[in-house]
């Protein structure tokens, strides 16, 4: 076989947090690592959007700025009349920032009375020396800093918690001059200098009665961990280069990061410290037993960021492997179900709905036309697959209602935007949030509904219409997908819900998710292999960063605890702050999202069935009615004229039936004493319930599954040419399996795999 050839990923598309949808519209303020910024300021900013002051670089008042700005992060290149006056390198890449000065002065002041630091440690041929802030520090007076740094901390402040910073110089200063607590200057002999200011504890807020205990003595291993951070400044990453190869016989995408960096050279005498690190989300889902697997020796834990650990190997790149998602050549299946007198009512209920074509579906804006193109590919993402679990005399109908605005997808129906400072074009469909004018969020919600309603159409509908759509129009499916080329972050290795950064959430990336699982298998269908290709590599990352959001709630706790102590999910990731730990138990259940079907199937391979179980009792206390009345729990709708019950059945009702049923296995006579409106969703997903589940493949064609439930068979009818494999989820082993040749069996955590040999249709048999 053909080794795969290294491509450049997300390095050359991406703006990550650092863009807009418009050049006119990028916000002038970013978060890090450890804090955020707006050009020269420096703060946190704190749920219910408080903003802490962590102080500003000064700058003379006729300055002006020259930026450059990439998808890790941004320099600024400051002037005066005079001449050049300070370059400022902010990273994504480091718990910190690097200031070259040019005037032999580098100041920073702290704007909030008494929130400057008043306690300064110095590294003094002596020892490590604590002064009151307000000494500072005098060359002729203390002799020289026997290292090149010093530490600042907050005990005595007004600040409500300590958050430590470390100066790294690469020059001794002359001296340290402190006027009236928060105005500092930091002289230098030459007119150049170096300084980098670091969080060595990184995003972990510290307990000022603890580091008032510092002022006596600093705990055992902070001078070691001080001088690490100081070396590593010397060397200060700002600059990434993604590339990636796909190696599907061993089902995994490495993925090299190449850094570039601002080196300085230490009167100390201190060799850099070069640090390659790994995105913090993929450091920590690492640890909570995801496979990422690092080549080299990883640096764990260094200090925790907004988004995870901070992690390194040392050297100027870092090679790393991801799964290939484990849902690329496998969805799960519908099914048909024969002797059950309880899957016949769910049957007869749901060609009943399907027939009816009046769904009470929500595509995401409050405006629903079946006729218009969004709607169409939304009803048939969740929907097309119900079409096998009812008689096929009946399919022609619901198709024609399901396809109903399929001949207006097309370019004249999208807006094109073109990413600040990257260049790429992405497009979305036009009538999102009409009502509201051009917005720049939940673009990725949007276009990876589109891209897997037209995927279910031609894999499930088999409309002949849609074939030949993805042909003809896959330069407009290319700009649908390029939103999570344009914005994919670093850090979080997963695009951002608004074009702008600010926040991500876990309901519109497994939208994300399940459209470029979709976008890879059309284009496998097409023959695109880099398009493919591409689409395997933004799955991997992204179904890196949901099994984050579903497992490390105690990172949250840890570092951002709350007071309910829920720790089903940590579903909304921010660039200014760290992550919060919550649970479904309130009125939205977005983070299940609405029938992503691979979603519920890998909520089962991250084994968060107590979890779901637990959160949905804590639900029901909350709400005793929900099964019964829920329209009682209504929220009223944005749209002038729309049906709030849509966003009932979406965000409070459909995803909790659909839970309770695949991933918590509830008995669906259960079930069905429901009394609110069933939909054709959540029908599917009963019946999906009652038989073994099953896996089928992206690259055949599906003519249909059926359960025998009283001779406990399941007949799965697949077509193409070739080896193919299906797969049995979280269910017993069969005592037999029948097809025309079993090539191979295999079994794996929560899977039974069967390679088998297509010639045609080919029926396979699982007999219990």
């Amino acid at each position: 076989m053909k080794k795969a050839p290294w491509l450049e990923g997300v390095s050359k598309t991406s703006i990550g947090r650092f863009g807009s949808f418009r050049s006119d519209c990028v916000p002038p303020h970013n978060g890090y690592l450890t804090c955020n910024t707006k050009l020269a300021d420096v703060f946190l900013q704190e749920p219910g959007e408080k903003v802490i002051d962590l102080g500003y670089h000064v700058l003379p008042e006729d300055f002006t700025v020259k930026s450059h700005t990439d998808w890790v992060g941004k320099r600024h290149e400051f002037s005066t009349p005079a001449g050049r006056h300070s370059t400022v390198f902010r990273s994504l890449l480091f718990p910190g920032f690097l200031y070259r000065i040019k005037n032999g002065v580098f100041e920073y002041n702290y704007r909030v009375r008494n929130y400057g630091p008043q306690s300064l440690v110095l590294p003094l041929k002596s020892g490590l020396t604590h002064v009151h802030g307000t000494a500072g520090y005098d060359r002729k007076r203390d002799g020289d800093l026997a290292k090149p740094w010093v530490f600042v901390f907050f005990a005595d402040t007004a600040m409500p918690f300590d958050y430590p910073m470390l100066y790294v110089f690469d020059k001794q200063p002359e001296r340290i001059e402190v006027l009236s607590h928060e105005m500092w200057k930091f002289h230098f002999k030459s007119k150049t200098a170096t300084v980098a200011q670091i969080h060595p504890f990184g995003a972990e807020k510290l307990d000022k009665k603890v580091t008032q205990t510092w002022k006596k003595k600093l705990p055992s291993g902070f001078e070691k961990k001080f001088d690490f951070w100081a070396s590593a400044a010397m060397a200060y990453p700002v600059g990434c280069k993604e590339t990636f190869k796909i190696d599907e016989k061993r089902d995994v995408v490495t993925i090299k990061n190449s850094y570039t960096y601002e080196t300085s050279a230490s009167q100390w005498k201190i060799k850099p410290t070069y640090l390659a690190p790994l995105s913090p989300v993929l450091a920590n889902v690492r640890h909570f037993g995801y496979a990422v697997a690092v080549e080299g020796k990883l640096m764990e834990k260094l200090l925790p960021t907004f988004q995870g650990y901070y992690e390194a190997v040392q050297g100027t790149e870092i090679e790393y492997e991801l799964p290939l998602s484990r849902f690329r050549n496998h969805t799960l299946a519908p099914v048909a179900i024969k002797n059950n007198a309880t899957a016949d009512i769910v049957t007869k209920k749901l060609t009943s709905v399907l027939e009816s074509g009046k769904w009470m579906t929500f595509s995401g804006d409050d405006h629903y036309d079946p006729a218009c193109s969004m709607d169409s590919l939304h009803n048939l993402r969740i929907m097309a697959w119900a079409l096998w679990s009812i008689a096929p005399k009946k399919r022609a109908k619901v198709i024609e209602f399901l396809t109903a605005g399929l001949d207006k997808f097309n370019a004249k129906q999208y807006i094109e935007f073109i990413t600040p400072f990257v260049g790429t074009k992405w497009m979305r469909d036009k009538t999102i949030f009409d009502y509201l004018g051009i917005i720049d969020y939940d673009m990725e919600w949007y276009n990876g509904m589109n891209m897997a309603g037209l995927w279910n159409a031609v894999y499930f509908a088999h409309d002949t219409r849609a074939e030949k759509l993805i042909a003809e129009k896959w330069p407009l499916i290319e700009e649908i997908n390029a939103y999570t080329e344009a914005y994919m972050d670093w850090s979080l290795s997963s695009s951002w819900t608004m074009a702008r950064g600010e926040h991500i959430w876990l309901d519109g990336i497994n939208y994300t998710y399940e459209g470029l699982l979709a976008f890879a298998a059309m284009a496998r269908r097409l023959g695109k292999t880099k398009d493919a290709a591409w689409g395997d590599y933004l799955a991997a990352k992204v179904e890196a960063f949901i099994a984050n959001c579903w497992t490390s709630a105690p990172y949250a706790q840890k570092y951002a605890p709350n007071t309910s102590g829920a720790t089903e999910l940590s579903g909304g990731f921010f660039e200014c702050r760290l992550p919060g730990a919550g649970d479904h138990s309130d009125w939205s259940c977005g983070g299940y999202s609405y029938l992503v079907k691979e979603i519920m199937v890998l909520l089962s391979d991250l084994k968060k069935k107590d979890d779901i179980g637990a959160t949905l009792k804590k639900f029901t206390v909350k709400h005793p009615l929900w099964r019964d009345d829920p329209y009682r729990y209504g929220k009223a709708s944005g749209y002038p004229g729309s049906d709030p019950r849509r966003t009932i059945h979406h965000y409070f009702l459909d995803p909790r039936l659909m839970i309770a049923a695949l991933v918590l296995g509830e008995d669906v006579k259960s079930l069905l004493k429901a009394k609110a409106t069933l939909t054709a969703p959540v029908l599917e997903c009963f019946l999906v319930s009652m038989a073994p589940k099953v896996l089928v493949p992206r690259d055949a064609k599906f003519l249909g599954s059926v359960w025998d439930d009283r001779a406990k068979k399941l007949m799965v009818t697949l077509s193409g040419q070739g080896t193919t494999s299906l797969a049995l989820a979280h269910h017993r082993k069969p005592k037999n399996v029948a097809t025309k040749k079993l090539l191979k069996t295999t079994e794996s955590a929560g899977r039974i795999f069967y390679l088998i040999a297509l010639d045609g249709p080919t029926e396979i048999i699982f007999q219990w």
